[in-house]
């Protein structure tokens, strides 16, 4: 023990060295904890969302050619004319969502010494003419909408890596994450913000 608390104030990233215990080969490291001190990061406010009628794929979050890209947090609030509830889920595609009408919005980053974002965040005001190739749903459920002046807003919050699990990964420009509201009803008067939070890896 003296030997891996010796490797984690060596190093200084969260590491810790198994290279001295039995059965590891040498400098066999994990990680304590997957913060992402080091990573690019970016974050992206949508804010007053007003989708199609029985609105699909919301937003689509495109992977990159040149990163590794990982979603780190997904919040969710609304408003509505009449208090109200909506289905949100997330779906991973093997192809992107095409058709309709997109538009890409601006991944901010964190620090401005960090690299440019390549990962592709958009927006659909139209549902997509052909959603991509389904792999499955991921995370979802219901967010509870009221009118703005109730004051008191619901949120609904997907988190990731922040107990050291795994964080979903977007490897290539047809490996997505959507956004995508079930095709219901949307409720009059009801307008829906996004925050994202994304980092990358050069590959």
């Amino acid at each position: 023990m003296t030997n891996i608390a010796k490797a984690v104030n060596a190093n200084g990233l969260g590491m810790i060295d198994l290279g001295d215990l039995p059965g590891f080969g040498p400098s066999t490291r994990v990680p304590i904890a997957d913060n992402d001190p080091l990573r690019s990061t970016f974050a992206c406010f949508l804010g007053n969302i007003t989708p199609a009628a029985n609105p699909t794929d919301l937003i689509q979050i495109r992977g990159s050619a040149s990163s590794i890209v990982r979603v780190r947090s997904l919040v969710f609030t609304g408003a509505a004319t009449a208090a109200s509830n909506i289905f949100i889920n997330t779906v991973r595609r093997s192809t992107p969502s095409t058709g309709g009408t997109s538009a890409n919005q601006t991944l901010v980053n964190r620090d401005n010494l960090d690299n440019l974002p390549t990962a592709t965040v958009q927006l659909f005001s139209a549902n997509p003419g052909a959603l991509g190739t389904l792999i499955g749903i991921a995370d979802g459920g219901r967010l509870n909408i009221a009118p703005a002046a109730n004051g008191g807003i619901d949120r609904m919050l997907l988190q990731y890596s922040w107990l050291n699990d795994k964080a979903p990964i977007l490897r290539g420009v047809n490996d997505c994450l959507c956004i995508n509201l079930g095709g219901l009803a949307w409720p009059a008067g009801g307008a829906l913000d996004v925050n994202i939070v994304l980092s990358e890896d050069a590959i």
